[in-house]
């Protein structure tokens, strides 16, 4: 179903509320820290080891680059736990998923990598579960996640695409069940969106008053999410 932009809320948030964002290897991520250093926020980006994404785009010199080594549960749990030490809580956290499938002969090479940052999404979602389930309570506190399907959930029928990153959908929609008052949403961009096009739907997307949305699509037609059809009566 097609959706109109969404209003814009300023919504109340401490003076120096942190965002941690992770990096997807594109000019998305640099895009995405400016417009948040904008709007106020302090940003750390969350470099994941360059096995999973090679490449590092240039941030700007306001925003901390935490570059992972390793991938133990335990180590990523000591970074957090630096990150936490060093800002206090944290208000919002925005995984962008890097664009990884690969296409051999029509049929898609599902590449480890693509699972190993899945995992580290969910990992990560553990352990800011306090400081994000605290932070509800002085304001809004946010979970965003992208993808990159087809911009329409996978259901358009037009491009090929991995479908590993689908799970980022299923663990939004999770946390919005469990973590009380956490503005929680999942989004899909069509690969075919520039960086630009793409940062500012996400900001979009975190300042949208309506958390009653869950997930949202991004393609060349516009913003659209899903809805159930009711059935035909007999």
């Amino acid at each position: 179903m097609p959706l109109p932009t969404p209003d814009f809320w300023e919504f109340p948030k401490p003076q120096r509320s942190t965002c941690l964002l992770t990096d997807d290897g594109s000019l998305t991520t640099s895009r995405l820290a400016q417009l948040l250093i904008q709007r106020g926020w302090q940003v750390v980006v969350i470099s994941l080891p360059q096995s999973l994404v090679a490449q590092q785009p240039p941030l700007p010199p306001e925003v901390n680059r935490l570059l992972l080594t390793e991938l133990r549960e335990e180590y990523l749990q000591q970074q957090l736990e630096l990150v936490l030490g060093t800002y206090g809580s944290i208000e919002a956290f925005i995984h962008l998923h890097p664009v990884t499938q690969e296409l051999h002969n029509n049929r898609f090479s599902y590449l480890k990598a693509e699972k190993a940052i899945l995992k580290y999404v969910f990992l990560m979602a553990k352990h800011l579960k306090t400081s994000l389930t605290q932070a509800a309570h002085q304001g809004r506190s946010s979970f965003l996640t992208t993808a990159h399907l087809d911009g329409e959930f996978g259901l358009g029928g037009k491009i090929d695409f991995g479908v590993i990153g689908g799970g980022l959908f299923g663990l939004t929609k999770t946390l919005n069940l469990e973590w009380q008052g956490v503005f929680c949403r999942a989004i899909d961009f069509s690969p075919e969106l520039d960086p630009e096009t793409t940062a500012q739907a996400v900001m979009t997307e975190l300042y949208d008053p309506n958390s009653l949305i869950l997930e949202v699509g991004y393609n060349s037609e516009g913003r659209v999410t899903l809805v159930s059809e009711t059935p035909m009566a007999a």
